[in-house]
């Protein structure tokens, strides 16, 4: 899915108070009309552009109700500072059946059917017979995975401050390189020649696009700065990409 999709999904208050929903446990449609106070037929339109987005799938129960719960594991990143803009996605494989056990566990929808007053899959204990307890090392099991699901968490906090540090190193030092692009540049033309080859290794043909300059003009700056040992290209797919010069780097 592209990343400009999803965003146009999520841009729905309500859908992403369903995605919020799905996420704790499977619903029927009727549940979460309910929670969320919006009709059912609203509700189905939503859920159907979920599906077809391929966000959660729709399965049926013994009673031949409809439920829906998340199908897909993707991660979603916008950044946005006074030099750039990206959104990025990523798919994010997982085991499906390991998932589909687990939503068992849950219960289809959350709720567990009854049969003649009784839970279905609950044995009863019989009269006079002790209830048979559960391995003694399930307990030991269980404290160690949600010890290092507590370690994962903690290091996704960790990463996510460095990240935030990095965008803030990023932006400041893009500031420095402008206030040094005035000693460097001849003219505001290869300053802004200059600043567009700050944000990333770019083609003629998107420079002029940004610029909105003839190729000529763009391609004689670019020489220049060249010549004089600011800038170079490399070739990759046929394709000529321009960048800055790293330090020791040889003039083109």
């Amino acid at each position: 899915m592209e990343p400009a999709k999803l965003l146009d999904i999520l841009g729905n208050e309500n859908r992403r108070k369903i995605i919020q929903l799905l996420a704790n446990r499977p619903c029927y449609v009727s549940e979460i009309s309910g929670r969320l106070g919006v009709g059912p037929k609203a509700i189905i339109n939503h859920l159907s552009l979920l599906e077809q987005a391929g966000l959660i799938e729709c399965s049926v129960d013994d009673q031949r109700r409809k439920y829906f719960n998340i199908v897909t594991n993707m991660r979603l990143e916008v950044s946005v500072s006074p030099y750039a803009y990206t959104v990025s996605l990523q798919d994010i494989s997982f085991e499906m059946e390991r998932r589909g056990g687990i939503q068992e566990k849950k219960g289809s929808a959350g709720e567990a059917p009854e049969t003649n007053g009784e839970i279905q899959g609950a044995a009863p204990v019989a009269a006079g017979k002790k209830e048979v307890p559960s391995r003694p090392d399930s307990s030991t099991v269980f404290l160690k995975l949600s010890g290092r699901l507590r370690e994962l968490k903690q290091r996704q906090l960790e990463l996510a401050r460095m990240q935030q540090q990095l965008q803030a190193d990023c932006t400041e030092l893009m500031d420095n390189c402008l206030d040094s692009i005035e000693g460097v540049a001849k003219n505001p033309l290869e300053c802004e020649i200059l600043f567009e080859l700050l944000k990333n290794e770019t083609t003629v043909a998107a420079i002029c696009y940004n610029l909105r300059l003839h190729p000529s003009i763009i391609n004689a700056n670019l020489i220049d700065l060249a010549e004089r040992g600011f800038i170079q290209y490399a070739i990759r797919n046929n394709q000529q990409y321009w960048k800055i010069c790293e330090k020791g780097e040889e003039k083109v």
